[in-house]
């Protein structure tokens, strides 16, 4: 059952009868693939849609939200954020530098200010209270799709959490 859509236009369904759409969005000067999913296309709701349009809409700023929600985990020194950043810099080394946009001395935040948005996932299924509607999916290395970091927003657009994406 394919869904049409004013922003997204017609939705098709797979094979399994679940929903796919996706597309390359440019988000600051990258771009950035966007993909919205759902298992089931008769969990989806036109509400669902509307807000997954609106992340779409909205990535710069849900992208600097995520990058706060990452920062705010430094403090943790158990943090996913932490546990990334403490990897990096011990399997990559001296050749961490040269992917660091910024290189003030702070090694977690010069991190964090060069990760790279590589992917959104969105599912319109969620929209349950903390479910993770749209996840976030960033990278220091976008080779690297292995060793990432993933902030999930629910469908209002507030994190409800922070993993390593394994």
């Amino acid at each position: 059952m394919a869904i049409e859509h004013d922003f997204f236009g017609v939705v098709d369904d797979d094979s399994s009868g679940g929903l796919y759409w996706s597309e390359t969005v440019e988000v600051g000067e990258q771009a950035v693939d966007v993909e919205l999913s759902a298992p089931d296309a008769a969990a989806v709701s036109a509400s669902g849609l509307d807000s997954a349009a609106s992340v779409i809409r909205s990535l710069e700023g849900l992208d600097a939200r995520a990058r706060d929600a990452l920062i705010a985990e430094l403090s943790q020194r158990e943090s996913v954020t932490t546990q990334y950043i403490d990897q990096r810099v011990d399997d990559m080394g001296e050749s961490l530098l040269d992917l660091l946009v910024h290189n003030s001395g702070d090694i977690a935040m010069d991190v964090l200010r060069s990760l790279q948005l590589l992917r959104v996932a969105l599912r319109p299924d969620r929209t349950d209270d903390d479910d993770p509607f749209a996840v976030f999916t960033y990278s220091i290395d976008p080779d690297e799709t292995d060793a990432v970091l993933q902030v999930s927003f629910d469908d209002r657009g507030d994190v409800v959490a922070v993993d390593d994406g394994e």
